[in-house]
């Protein structure tokens, strides 16, 4: 399986030294003691509500720990790269990443989506938590943030005064972005597929399609899906293992874990069809 990555963590060249000492730890710093209760709430930026949710840690770390966001415009170039980049980057994420896109479009309350992505996560949890996933499509340019009115004019006709009523909760909305819809559109119908599969890999067509079959037939342990491949002479030389396949099939969107094994997707079926008519 492969890891998460996001944006606002320590980078792992930052733990390559010779030893801990170059950190010049700052001798107050407790990563693991943090608790946003500590943390000055008038303090948060105004475009970032949910700091105390998403990265506490961030917020305390001294500055020199702190790194900048991974995935955004201004480092890749484009909201359309660095949308590619933060999925490509994240396949265990993809599934729950493009079904945030789709859920947001037109806009939805920060409640309703929490609530999505649990249910998209059910078989294979994130460490990170729902609104930090979307804080990540935000920074790449996939959601817009828009905070609802936090007070309500009132009005006292007997005592002839105005006044600002505070609401007890506020449910922010999350929506998708030109950008994000268009990328979502595209994953959703099997380019990618098309152009890693059947294309710039196709040498291993036949295999793929053995490990499609293998799959669609019911969830399979990684085990069996490398024996499976094994089995091809054209895997031999150059060598190629089955967690290559496996990679590029949930890379594309074809197969996801579930239940502790690899099954197949609507998509990856619809791309098995497409294969064994061809």
């Amino acid at each position: 399986m492969t890891q998460d990555l996001t944006a606002g963590t320590l980078g792992q060249d930052s733990l390559m030294g010779d030893g801990f000492d170059e950190f010049d730890f700052e001798e107050d710093f407790d990563p693991l003691a943090l608790d946003d209760i500590v943390i000055d709430q008038d303090e948060i930026d105004d475009d970032n509500p949910y700091d105390t949710v998403d990265f506490p840690a961030v917020r305390e770390m001294p500055q020199h720990m702190q790194r900048d966001a991974v995935y955004t415009p201004d480092v890749q170039g484009s909201a359309d790269a660095a949308i590619r980049a933060l999925i490509d980057h994240n396949p265990a994420r993809r599934d729950v990443l493009l079904a945030i896109i789709d859920t947001c479009r037109g806009g939805c309350a920060s409640s309703v989506v929490a609530v999505k992505i649990d249910e998209v996560q059910a078989n294979n949890r994130s460490v990170f938590a729902p609104m930090t996933l979307c804080r990540m499509l935000e920074r790449a340019g996939a959601l817009e943030l828009e905070m609802p009115e936090t007070t309500t004019e009132m009005e006292d006709p007997e005592a002839n005064v105005e006044y600002l009523e505070i609401k007890e909760t506020v449910d922010p909305v999350w929506t998708s972005t030109e950008a994000g819809l268009a990328i979502y559109e595209e994953m959703s119908r099997g380019d990618e597929f098309r152009d890693i599969v059947l294309d710039r890999d196709s040498k291993y067509l036949e295999v793929y399609k053995a490990v499609l079959g293998l799959v669609s037939a019911g969830p399979v342990h990684r085990q069996a899906i490398e024996q499976l491949v094994d089995t091809f002479d054209i895997v031999k030389s150059p060598r190629r293992f089955g967690g290559h396949f496996i990679d590029m099939l949930e890379k594309t969107s074809a197969i996801t874990w579930k239940n502790q094994a690899w099954t197949i997707t609507e998509l990856g079926q619809s791309m098995y069809d497409e294969m064994k008519r061809g």
